[in-house]
């Protein structure tokens, strides 16, 4: 085991050090306010529009992969720019290739949310008119 010069000291400590490292992330970095706010509008729309169980978790999921990729992406800018503080084009395509995964888990989620809502959406029109 890798010894760790610093830990949590129990369950209650980690759980609210997670937390602190997401909300500090939200608070930080714009991306994860709107990521935040999208998410939270389309699980307002799913309620509206009374998706399925199994379609609001599919949701659910997708909205925690899109968030947790902008966590990630986070902590790779964090790292690279305290290993290398000057501007180099070595981190500029390391950064690229975080920022990178992030938009294909914004374009799946885009995928998702069409594929889930357009039915919904069209039918509400069909009924409308």
């Amino acid at each position: 085991m890798i010894r760790k010069s610093w830990r949590h000291k129990n369950l209650k400590e980690s759980f609210l050090g997670a937390l602190k490292g997401a909300g500090l992330v939200v608070k930080s970095e714009k991306n994860a306010k709107i990521i935040l706010v999208i998410g939270v509008l389309v699980l307002i729309l799913a309620a509206i529009f009374r998706l399925t169980i199994d379609e609001f978790t599919i949701l659910i999921i997708v909205i925690t992969i899109v968030f947790l990729s902008e966590l990630f992406n986070t902590l790779a800018e964090v790292i690279l720019d305290m290993i290398q503080p000057e501007d180099d084009p070595h981190v500029k395509i390391l950064k690229d290739i975080a920022s990178g995964a992030v938009l294909m888990a914004c374009i799946g989620a885009a995928i998702v949310g069409i594929v889930l809502f357009l039915p919904k959406i069209i039918s509400l029109l069909k009924s409308l008119f």
